[in-house]
């Protein structure tokens, strides 16, 4: 396996990372949380779970999404809805029996993105929010540059950033053209206080300071 690159943040402020089960190491699911890590204002897992809340409830909505690296970008797909109710019961059960295959378009699965070209590697940002993508094939990007904003599109459960660097442009098959990563620099909460971390890899359920 390559060595990781070092990218800079795709976001900014506290967040976590939740990735779901079967989910790779190397695709990341970013969620926006307070200090008690939770994703929610105003509402709770619990009702989550049980009744129905809405986008705006989850502190991921709207968030900016940056770019990583320096460079061109690839692909970039907007016009997919966001889905504003969520209920994570129902919202399992309709991924589970009737989801989308793992087969082109990705748009199905990954909702809004953009692709970015950064030498021979290809950050990927997906779950964008519908019409708020700024860039468009062609455009040169640099790191920190805003490329849209967290949406709750394509097979999501609810609003976050999943984000993932591959070796090719094409994002299928799935997961299989993954390259690890680093963030330069950030903090991680461990054992009550934040700590800062140079060059470390991101694993499920940190609790980061961006």
């Amino acid at each position: 396996m390559r060595q990781p690159i070092s990218l800079h943040p795709p976001v900014r402020g506290q967040w976590a990372i939740f990735n779901p089960p079967g989910h790779p190491k190397l695709a990341c699911d970013f969620l926006t949380v307070d200090d008690g890590k939770s994703p929610y204002t105003g509402t709770s897992l619990f009702r989550h779970i049980v009744s129905t809340i809405s986008v705006e409830s989850t502190l991921a909505w709207n968030q900016p999404v940056l770019a990583v690296m320096e460079g061109t970008v690839a692909a970039a797909s907007d016009g997919m809805p966001d889905r504003q109710q969520l209920c994570m019961a129902k919202d399992l059960f309709r991924l589970m029996c009737f989801g989308p295959k793992p087969v082109p378009p990705f748009s199905a699965l990954g909702g809004n993105y953009v692709i970015v070209k950064c030498g021979d590697v290809f950050p990927l940002y997906a779950h964008l929010r519908n019409g708020s993508i700024l860039v468009r094939p062609g455009d040169r990007v640099r790191p920190g540059d805003v490329l849209g904003r967290v949406g709750n599109s394509g097979a999501s459960l609810q609003p976050h950033l999943h984000f993932q660097v591959m070796d090719t442009l094409d994002p299928f098959p799935l997961f299989q053209n993954l390259v690890p990563f680093v963030l330069g620099s950030a903090q991680k909460h461990r054992a009550g206080a934040w700590q800062t971390v140079c060059n470390e890899a991101l694993s499920n359920g940190d609790h980061l300071l961006l």
